[in-house]
């Protein structure tokens, strides 16, 4: 499954140095309503359902990817304007997952919630405004802090294959290569423009500088 993770030009550049991304823990999120997608109207099974979220967020973190980097929204929002970088992966499918986006809650299980269906809800379910995102997410275990942050390494779960360099992005191919090293031979290098007819994000044929 290709999914694709937009970030700042420099920590591009770290990641690719780095060989790893940063695992996002579940409460640093920029969304409220993360695992917790149901209808929390009930008091117990709203303290269920916190403490449910806080257990799992000592332990586990997520990676979240777009399904798409044609998107100029997207870069718009995290690519930092288009001034960024995409890296493009290759990830398993029986791993990461894509995200259903819902209008309204869904009602509290009457069962367990350590149920496969009803924890698959928990953990890929986000509200509809965020359809846009074309989330595909991979969850990752929280070891080895460093700083205060968790890190995924690149490899056979977590395969580069792509570097999109943003519109506007002004960092040169040289400082591309040099992050990635013996990589390069195998990793697509795209520079990124605006599209001629539609409102889309599109490959610069005339190539990286």
């Amino acid at each position: 499954m290709r999914a694709y993770n937009f970030l700042t030009a420099p920590f591009a550049l770290k990641c690719l140095y780095e060989k790893r991304l940063t695992i996002s823990t579940i409460h640093d999120l920029n969304d409220p309503f993360e695992l917790i997608p149901y209808d929390l109207s009930d008091p117990e099974f709203r303290d269920a359902m916190h403490r449910t979220r806080d257990k799992l967020a000592r332990s586990r973190g997520l990676l979240c990817f777009s399904a798409n980097w044609h998107d100029p929204v997207i870069w718009a929002h995290y690519g930092d304007k288009n001034r960024g970088m995409c890296l493009g992966f290759e990830l398993p499918e029986d791993t990461a997952k894509p995200v259903e986006y819902l209008t309204e809650r869904l009602s509290f299980p009457k069962t367990s919630l350590l149920t496969n269906d009803y924890a698959e809800s928990m953990l890929f379910t986000k509200y509809n405004s965020w359809k846009y995102e074309q989330e595909i997410r991979m969850w990752a275990t929280l070891e080895d802090e460093e700083d205060g942050l968790y890190f995924k390494d690149f490899d056979d779960t977590l395969r580069l294959v792509d570097v999109i360099v943003g519109a506007r992005c002004t960092v040169p191919k040289a400082a591309i290569v040099r992050a990635l090293g013996p990589l390069t031979t195998e990793i697509n290098l795209i520079k990124a423009r605006a599209g001629f007819k539609k409102f889309e994000i599109v490959t610069d044929q005339r190539g990286l500088k």
